[in-house]
């Protein structure tokens, strides 16, 4: 199991956020936030380019790639794929499903010998760094049926609890394609407070839909990614994954 946290725990960059992080034992990995990939993100990627690159060796990196992703991310993507375990994707409204399912495809069969950070898995094809978030079902499922049969899934727990759904069930439905976990858990009256978004919320060892997830992930071997924006949030998060037991 890698665990992983945000390349955005305190204000700053990138590159502070690595440097802040790399004397913090529990921290295996870090997820590259770009949520949007402009002209500002662009400029501040080559600066620190280099400096990204040389904690290679202390952490394992993966990527958030653009909402509503669009041909012209390949640049990013292929400074990414050298190096990024996954790459994440967050699915596009229903009627798109069908193009971005096309796009994959084409980054997945162009970019497939660009790294060696996965080795094959058994017999088959080596399994694809690109993963499929479910942020709203409607739009997840719609893509599904038009993904490269290689491409893993990315769980977010968060995003299933303000659906009402349970994760423990989500993940027994599609266990053998979930190679990332996002895990966060919701808090609506602290979001009418403090004006933040009711999910990413630090997750806590008296969480319900937790205890029943927690045979699933004491099991699991791929990435855990404690998808909070504060250290003060990912400190709570960590405590209670090592008192459940799950590192």
């Amino acid at each position: 199991m890698y665990l992983v946290v945000p390349s955005w725990v305190i204000p700053g960059s990138y590159l502070e956020n690595l440097k802040f992080l790399e004397d913090q034992p529990a921290i295996n990995g870090v997820e590259l936030l770009f949520f949007m990939y402009d002209r500002d993100v662009k400029t501040l990627l080559d600066t620190e380019w280099t400096g990204i690159r040389e904690y290679e060796r202390r952490f394992t990196l993966t990527a958030h790639l653009p909402d509503n992703l669009q041909p012209e991310h390949e640049e990013l993507v292929a400074r990414l794929l050298p190096f990024a375990k996954h790459l994440i994707v967050h699915p596009g409204s229903p009627d798109q499903g069908k193009t971005q399912g096309r796009l994959l495809a084409t980054w997945a069969g162009k970019y497939a010998q660009s790294s060696s950070t996965e080795q094959p898995q058994g017999k088959g094809r080596e399994p694809g760094r690109f993963l499929v978030e479910n942020t709203r079902s409607a739009w997840f499922e719609a893509l599904l049926p038009y993904l490269p049969d290689e491409t893993g899934l990315c769980m977010d727990t968060g995003h299933l609890l303000l659906e009402g759904k349970s994760p423990a069930a989500f993940f027994t439905h599609y266990g053998n394609r979930i190679r990332e976990i996002h895990l966060h858990g919701i808090d609506r009256e602290q979001a009418v407070k403090d004006g933040r978004l009711p999910d990413h919320r630090s997750v806590h060892p008296g969480d319900a839909w937790l205890r029943e997830l927690v045979p699933a992930l004491k099991a699991f071997t791929g990435v855990i990614n404690l998808e909070v924006f504060s250290w003060e949030e990912v400190l709570v998060s960590i405590n209670t994954v090592k008192t459940l037991g799950l590192v």
